[in-house]
């Protein structure tokens, strides 16, 4: 019952159904951890059902959801039943092959049309009594099998990497040291994953953007050294479309980066206050929405966004302007515009543009299953390389009287092969006739 079940058609369709629709709705519905912090606030502002909606399915984060786990697993279980049957197809095939084919009697003598089918590939696979069974790529039985086979391994595989993969990333400044242990900017976890801590701290040391002249983002390139507990360093650098491995850990290039503002507010006491905002590079221009910032000491909060240039009109440039936003209530109640070393009058205080800099994320992923979905890839070549280009094809010689009865059959693409039967046929009836045989008689040929 079980097995009918899981062997259905309606329930594979279902299945496959449902898992294109989860890819679907990870696609419609924007992921946790490809989304900056804010730009997810702003998404979920701006779309409050959906958002709803999204927290309470799992939808923000769909590839490690509890439903897309159990979806991928009845799958796995559909396939293993189906995989299993293709596995007993392919041994009966092999030890019996099939019924049907071709037909041809010959004055040719069993012993010797067997001896020229040797000559066009094909093995003896059995024999009993006066039938002896001929294959041309016998291996080719296993084809279908290796193809299930080769699906279940990436299925199995995806469902450990669903369960126990760690995903993180870190966004820092030239200089910033990102400790094991210390606190992601975002974290997305398997089920069964647990805390995710850097083997050793990792330090940015450059972060290097290239523009074209519109302004759209040409190339990215990051630096930054890991520092083990003895103080030994290993620098690398990476760009876009690069990835990286360290100690087991994969890393990627974050798509977030931008310029880091160090603003120092002094209050009138001459008490100092030294604040970051780092803002992302999208963010900019005048087009550009303000990111939210919260500061202790401020009475709302503080927004900001900045212009390439100072002028605001360039879009590539290396004096940046940066406004600066005090809102309460929805309604703007102080605001100021700086370039580095400007100083001018914000929320009550002497604030000044101190430096300016890039700043930069880096993605690690710690993966446990990736090699089964490339051993699944080899499997999964392997088998369609047996079912589409070594098809099997079968012959059975069977003695009848002074000659033989040919049976011929290919397992796939019959037409394209019956010029190779053809061939062997005329070989046989060549060496029967040279041998003392008469000519085959008219219509002696069924198929």
């Amino acid at each position: 019952m079980l097995k009918r079940f899981f062997l259905s058609r309606s329930t594979i369709l279902t299945l496959l159904v449902l898992i294109l629709g989860a890819v679907v709705v990870g696609y419609l519905f924007p992921q946790r951890f490809l989304l900056s912090p804010a730009g997810m606030d702003r998404w979920e502002l701006d779309n409050p059902l959906l958002a709803a909606l999204s927290r309470k399915l799992a939808l923000d984060h769909v590839y490690t959801s509890p439903w897309f786990a159990v979806l991928l697993a009845l799958f796995l279980i559909s396939l293993l039943f189906s995989s299993w049957e293709q596995f007993r197809l392919a041994l009966r095939r092999t030890r019996e092959g099939g019924g049907g084919g071709k037909e041809l009697a010959l004055s040719c003598s069993p012993a010797g049309a067997e001896s020229i089918a040797r000559k066009f590939g094909y093995l003896r696979v059995g024999a009993d009594g006066d039938v002896v069974r001929l294959v041309k790529h016998p291996w080719g039985y296993w084809g279908n099998f290796l193809l299930h086979l080769g699906i279940v391994v990436a299925i199995a595989a995806s469902l450990i990497i669903l369960l126990y993969e760690r995903r993180a990333s870190v966004e820092l400044v030239p200089g910033e040291v990102h400790a094991p242990g210390a606190p992601w900017a975002q974290q997305d976890l398997g089920l069964l994953a647990g805390k995710f801590v850097l083997p050793e701290a990792v330090r940015l040391d450059r972060v290097i953007p290239e523009f074209w002249p519109n302004g759209h983002l040409k190339q990215l390139t990051t630096d930054f050294t890991f520092i083990d507990q003895a103080g030994r360093q290993t620098p690398y650098s990476m760009h876009v479309n690069k990835t990286l491995r360290h100690r087991g850990i994969r890393i990627f290039q974050g798509k977030t980066f931008g310029r880091a503002f160090y603003v120092g507010f002094r209050d009138g006491k001459g008490g100092w206050q030294g604040d970051l905002l780092m803002v992302d590079n999208r963010f900019s221009g005048e087009k550009a929405p303000f990111k939210e910032f919260i500061l202790p000491w401020a009475p709302a909060t503080v927004r900001a966004k900045y212009y390439p240039a100072a002028d605001r009109r360039s879009p590539v440039g290396e004096n940046p302007l940066l406004v600066m936003q005090l809102v309460k209530g929805g309604k703007i109640i102080d605001e100021l515009s700086l370039t580095t070393g400007a100083t001018g009058k914000f929320a009550g205080r002497e604030a000044t543009l101190v430096e300016t800099g890039w700043w930069g994320g880096i993605i690690f992923i710690d993966t446990r299953g990736m090699e089964g979905i490339f051993f699944a890839f080899v499997v999964i070549a392997i088998g369609g390389g047996l079912s589409y280009l070594c098809p099997p094809r079968e012959l059975r010689v069977v003695r009848d009287g002074g000659g033989c009865r040919l049976t011929w059959r290919a397992s796939r693409f019959a037409e394209l092969y019956q010029e190779e039967f053809d061939r062997l046929c005329h070989e046989c009836s060549v060496a029967g006739t040279g041998a003392g045989g008469r000519p085959l008689p008219d219509g002696s040929h069924k198929g």
